[in-house]
């Protein structure tokens, strides 16, 4: 019950409406709504207030309510309405038109009530309000269906019960406090989606709460509203909470005091010290929020710490249409970026074959009308088949991992999940706006739409070449290679979504058959009539190694995925077969392999093709190449080392029994932070220090006198400019019976988690006959995360797995992968 009647129930702009007033319109317009029992009335309106009310009176009358998108096409209305038969609309006068064109194109008896005429209208004294009573004695009718938003095809008519909503409900009020009659909700996302209804209607208004609707998405109305309303609650999907994050970031992050004090918070994290420290921001947010609530899609980890550093509480949930909408929810004394929570207290979740499945009083009766369709996704035990993939934590919270309809299987059996690339290549914010990820053949595509302001000025070609060189690139370089991607092409409009921002996937099938058919996706060259001699020996080569089609326009690394050992093995294949040499610069600067063979036209003495094989290159002579020597302090200051992370991280080591103390090895262990070198050599026995060289990248040895620190700690350069030379170097020292240190992901982590592994260890393992030894540092991101200066004492451990060595007829590829995933294993 509410306990206050005179309290503000809607605050819409300057207008605020009592409880005592919000009970008399709902009678008002439940005068008007059928009175049939189970009869079914839909609403097709933009977010207002009459919305409210005439939802409220068709649960008034006993009755089952219809939202629709208030977008709709006539088509689409017409659809629903032949599908559900209701027999009365709710519309405001702005949809009007499409109501009456849809009921005579769906061929059926409906009638038509405007909101408008009702919606200001004087109501009579009547203040008694049996909405929530109904909800308890309805029980298991009916009460709602919600239409899926379509993100695979034609929507369903899900029939939710009034105890599938009170379950969700007495969840987050009851059980877990977070809506209460103090917290104020702002409605934002539009109501025919079962997140926003439950959460910023029926949640909050029932439980004396109160709404405050923001008349549009704009920033300036948002804030306003969350000022005018004295918002605690708001509700979003993450893309919001992305674009929110950013904007504050950058505005952070072009300040050295401002970027200090986030990295201090962040060091601390101490929820009141954050609010303290950015209290402008929370002022020009009202100053009332409490909790952030993120639900739709996931919400990446990176972005929820960042807003928990500001002092912005995320409770993500997660849930579908089909339960109204909760299946977990994020407690607010247990925040874990990343986690979507322990499931609702009434719900049992189960994971069978990697895909969560859920049952409870939250499950849907079915979908309309489709009873094979039901039967598909509930199981004879009452579970629900999500569709999604997930794991659960030591206390059973759950992560959600993919989207099992969204997996893209490449023909080698990888699985890739778009999302999560779509996200690293959305981050490039200040040129892409949207992206998504496509499969062609055994390939990924990227459609990539541009910031507007970037690429006004320029044209396709113009945006495509830059999104090649600064997205995809430096993208492609952090990733395995099934992950990279092997082409991008330009598309300038909206990327087809839901209205809670889902990416409506299958369609863009036929966005990329449009654009391919308006001005082709392939890279060409213009002007090339005929391919050259030299032009058609580089294909065959490249052809044959990534088993991939070449064309004259491709780029090296971008369409082709070319990591630093094929470029090596183009050099080396360049040098033998034309003779002339090309250093790692001059390739990577070649717009294209039309351009690489011209260059070869202009300069090459012979045309006889010889393979460069790996066997050959590795045996190559190294007499000329200078490797580091360790000196009397290497193993000193390793020991010392581990001392220090023993005492100021709590180091644990495991696993040290796995390290050969005799023989040689390829350590290959992930990289979190800069003390991986040192952290990685703590559990190495003091007679094996002196026989483990490091691989480096130049970058970081950036002086005289680091140099020679470099060349006194065995540790072994590589160099951009002559990749062939840092290959030989590492291959030299296994051949000698010493051991090496590499870290293939390239570099560190961004987040904490993993990136690809580049295949250089692999190659020599598989070669030289070295085993790998896996290593895998957990806790050292926490201690000194990327872009941070000041070390923590996280805790740290160390563990060493058993070796591995490629299997008979394992590439190298499949093998790094491998050694990935073992080590990815325990990263968990």
């Amino acid at each position: 019950m509410i306990k206050n009647l005179h309290k503000a129930a809607i605050i819409a702009g300057e207008r605020e409406v009592s409880y005592d007033e919000m009970f008399g319109r709902i009678n008002l317009f439940a005068r008007h709504t059928p009175k049939e029992r189970g009869s079914k009335t839909v609403i097709l309106s933009e977010n207002r207030e009459g919305w409210i009310y005439a939802f409220f009176s068709i649960w008034q009358n006993r009755g089952i309510a219809v939202p629709v998108d208030a977008s709709s096409t006539v088509h689409d209305v017409a659809y629903i309405l032949r599908d559900c038969t209701p027999a009365c609309i709710w519309a405001s006068r702005e949809r009007e038109e499409v109501a009456r064109q849809a009921v005579e194109e769906a061929g059926v008896t409906t009638d038509i009530l405007l909101i408008d005429d009702y919606e200001l209208a004087p109501s009579k004294d009547e203040k008694e309000w049996c909405g929530t009573d109904n909800m308890k004695e309805m029980g298991d009718e009916c009460a709602m269906i919600i239409y899926t938003s379509g993100t695979t095809g034609s929507p369903k008519g899900v029939m939710l019960s009034y105890n599938n909503m009170m379950a969700n409900i007495r969840s987050v009020a009851d059980v877990v406090p977070i809506f209460t009659e103090d917290r104020r909700v702002m409605i934002l996302l539009p109501l025919h989606h079962v997140l926003p209804l439950m959460g910023t209607v029926v949640g909050p208004l029932t439980r004396g709460g109160g709404v405050a609707i923001c008349p549009s998405m704009s920033g300036p109305d948002i804030m306003d509203t969350l000022c005018r309303g004295k918002v605690a609650m708001f509700i979003g999907v993450p893309r919001l909470w992305q674009t929110l994050y950013a904007g504050i970031k950058k505005k952070i992050d072009a300040n050295f005091m401002t970027r200090a004090l986030f990295n201090v918070c962040s060091a601390v994290g101490s929820r009141r010290l954050s609010r303290f420290v950015f209290k402008s921001i929370h002022k020009k947010m009202g100053g009332h929020l409490d909790y952030l609530v993120s639900g739709g899609a996931a919400l990446d980890a990176e972005i929820g710490r960042g807003l928990r550093t500001l002092g912005l509480d995320v409770l993500e949930g997660y849930g579908m249409t089909e339960t109204a909408p909760i299946i977990t929810f994020t407690r607010p004394d247990d925040i874990i970026p990343g986690c979507v929570g322990l499931p609702m207290p009434s719900v049992e979740c189960k994971i069978v074959n990697g895909e969560l499945c859920a049952k409870g009083p939250n499950v849907m009766l079915g979908y309309y009308n489709r009873p094979e369709e039901t039967a598909a996704v509930i199981d004879k035990d009452g579970f629900l088949h999500t569709g999604d993939l997930a794991r659960f934590d030591e206390k059973g919270r759950v992560y959600i991992t993919g989207r099992s309809k969204e997996i893209i299987v490449l023909s080698n059996g990888k699985n890739v999940q778009p999302s999560e690339i779509e996200y690293k290549i959305e981050k490039y914010d200040d040129k892409v706006k949207e992206a998504a990820v496509v499969q062609h053949g055994d390939m990924l595509r990227c459609i990539i739409v541009p910031q507007e302001e970037w690429a006004r000025s320029l044209s396709d070609k113009e945006v495509e070449e830059a999104l090649k060189r600064e997205v995809i690139e430096p993208y492609n370089l952090t990733v395995s290679n099934y992950k990279k991607l092997m082409s991008v092409f330009v598309y300038r409009g909206e990327l087809p979504r839901t209205k809670l921002d889902k990416l409506q996937r299958f369609k863009l099938k036929e966005l990329c058959e449009r654009k391919q058919d308006a001005d082709g996706m392939e890279t060409e060259v213009q002007g090339t009539e005929e391919l050259t001699e030299e032009f058609c020996i580089l294909r065959d080569y490249i052809e044959e190694e990534k088993k991939v089609q070449v064309k004259p326009g491709h780029h090296l690394e971008t369409d082709l995925a070319f990591d630093s050992l094929d470029m090596v093995g183009l050099q080396g294949f360049i040098e033998q077969t034309f003779g002339i040499t090309i250093n790692a610069d001059a390739m990577a600067s070649f717009r294209n392999v039309q351009e690489i063979a011209d260059r070869i036209a202009a300069s090459s003495t012979r045309k006889e093709p010889e393979r460069a094989d790996r066997p050959r290159l590795l045996s190559e002579s190294t007499e000329p190449l200078e490797l580091p020597v360790a000196g009397l302090s290497h193993r000193f200051c390793a020991k010392a080392f581990k001392t220090f992370f023993t005492v100021y991280n709590r180091l644990g080591i495991h696993g040290a029994e796995n390290i050969p103390s005799d023989g040689q090895f390829i350590m290959a262990a992930n990289h979190q932070s800069y003390m991986d070198g040192a952290i990685v050599m703590a559990g190495v026995p003091w007679k094996v220090i002196d026989n483990c060289y490091f691989y480096a990248t130049e970058e970081h040895v950036n002086n005289s006198a680091l140099r020679a620190l470099a060349r006194r700690h065995n540790i072994i350069l590589m160099e951009r400019r002559n990749l062939k030379n840092s290959i030989l170097k590492l291959a030299e020292v296994l051949k000698m019976g010493k051991s090496i240190v590499i870290f293939p992901e390239g570099t560190r982590s961004r987040n904490g988690g993993m990136t690809g592994f580049k295949k250089t260890f692999a190659i020599l393992s598989k070669e030289l006959g070295v085993p790998v030894l896996p290593v895998c540092i957990k806790g050292a991101y926490d201690a000194l995360p990327r872009g941070t200066h000041f070390y923590k004492p996280a805790k740290i451990t160390v563990e060493y797995l058993p070796l591995m060595s490629p299997e008979a007829n394992e590439d190298e590829t499949l093998f790094a992968e491998r050694v990935r995933e073992a080590i990815g294993a325990k990263a968990e």
